[in-house]
């Protein structure tokens, strides 16, 4: 995680694991708006979509549309 988090952007990160501490782990570590666990997709109406770092500020759509100068993350997994 370290070198992914040592990059300028952070809009989204995907991981795939069969370890449900490696994907608690990979969400909580990844410095990103966005992250899905063992699956590509990401982008719905109702849930938050924005990034951090380079990658913009704050996040857009779903109740997050009015919070939009904090760091949130989507986060999904699939076992």
């Amino acid at each position: 995680m370290q070198r992914a988090n040592s990059l300028p952007y952070g809009l989204a990160a995907y991981a795939f694991t069969t370890s449900t501490r490696n994907a608690t782990a990979v969400s909580n570590g990844l410095e990103a708006g966005m992250v899905a666990i063992n699956h590509l997709g990401m982008a719905l109406a109702e849930t938050p979509f924005g990034g951090v770092k380079d990658s913009g500020q704050g996040s857009e759509g779903g109740a997050e549309t009015f919070d939009g100068f904090l760091v949130t993350k989507f986060v999904t997994q699939l076992s």
